[in-house]
């Protein structure tokens, strides 16, 4: 009688262990709509990159992609000084920009 017993606690160790702890096991990726930092005017957003947090422009460009039509252009802003980085979003429609930001930039040369 015990051995039956361990064999069935076995046998159910065994099949609840192969479940996948988290209800969702399949990895989400968040909108980035979700964590942009902050919205306002373009030339809000400009200045206080600039002059609040002392960014300078690094790179610029237009967006020119048909899953994104609704953002015009980007631009790249960093202090060398601080290894702070932001970049801006500029929006098609409305007087609309997004910044997003962050500290540690490492910068790489291209290979090609």
């Amino acid at each position: 009688m015990t051995k039956k017993i361990i064999l069935l606690i076995g046998l159910l160790l065994l099949l609840l262990g192969n479940k996948p702890i988290t209800a969702n096991p399949h990895e989400q990726t968040t909108s980035l709509s979700d964590i942009l930092l902050y919205c306002n005017t373009p030339d809000f957003i400009k200045n206080m990159a600039e002059n609040d947090y002392k960014l300078g422009l690094a790179a610029s460009g237009l967006v020119n992609d048909d899953k994104h039509r609704m953002l015009l252009s980007m631009e790249l802003l960093m202090n060398p000084n601080n290894r702070q980085w932001a970049i801006i979003f500029n929006y098609t429609k409305g007087n609309l920009s997004c910044i997003m930001g962050g500290n540690h930039i490492e910068l790489f040369k291209p290979k090609n």
